[in-house]
């Protein structure tokens, strides 16, 4: 079997909703990192044989295939092919998986994984917002959960995750402090830069860190 490594990673800095980044296109942010993947490791990117990207909301800015826009908006070869995965909060995961798993399986010998999503332009539940196309669980899901009354909400199921687990609310409180400070800690240390490209900020300052990181509970 052949073996799938790594070559590079390269991402932007995370931002908020209304930040620093809410001036940038999702095509043009995505396409941002594409290209500086190039100028990085020196490759060709007309070898590139797919360039698989997750996004959740592909609607709007964000519709269309995002992945094949982001790669003409780079300005690699039009033979570049790219293909956008939707696995929810697991998108830019799964397209690892996938782009893994094609080299694996000698499917593939050079492939991008990749995500993005830009929340302030799209926020969450854009692609189902007025309902004017109708709604993604027609009726026969609605009929397989009626008699349990309805799908079951994300709060019930982190419940049900919870007590399977055995999480408390403050084990979870804990963790989410302590991944925050170990953040805050790592970027003033420096161990993020080799991966973040630095870009233009809508306060006209360069961004080159993540902006949501928080170092105390104050």
């Amino acid at each position: 079997m052949t073996t799938a490594v790594i070559v590079d990673a390269i991402r932007t800095p995370l931002g908020k909703r209304n930040g620093k980044l809410k001036d940038w296109h999702p095509v043009d942010l995505a396409s941002e990192v594409l290209r500086a993947l190039v100028d990085r490791t020196g490759i060709d990117p007309a070898i590139v044989e797919d360039v698989v990207m997750g996004c959740v909301m592909q609607v709007g800015e964000q519709g269309v295939n995002i992945a094949r826009n982001a790669v003409l908006a780079a300005g690699w070869p039009e033979s570049v092919p790219g293909t956008t995965v939707d696995r929810q909060c697991g998108s830019s995961q799964q397209a690892a998986h996938f782009a893994a798993q094609a080299v694996l399986s000698g499917a593939h010998d050079v492939i991008v994984a990749a995500g993005v999503e830009v929340m302030t332009r799209v926020p969450m539940g854009s692609s189902m917002a007025d309902g004017k196309y109708g709604f993604p669980f027609g009726p026969k899901v609605g009929a397989r959960y009626e008699p349990q009354g309805g799908l079951v909400g994300q709060g019930i199921s982190a419940e049900l995750i919870a007590d399977k687990w055995n999480l408390t609310r403050d084990d979870m409180a804990r963790f989410g402090c302590r991944s925050q400070e170990l953040a805050a800690r790592a970027t003033k240390e420096g161990r993020f830069q080799a991966e973040i490209l630095p870009l233009l900020g809508a306060d006209g300052q360069m961004m080159t860190a993540d902006e949501g990181l928080r170092d105390t509970t104050m």
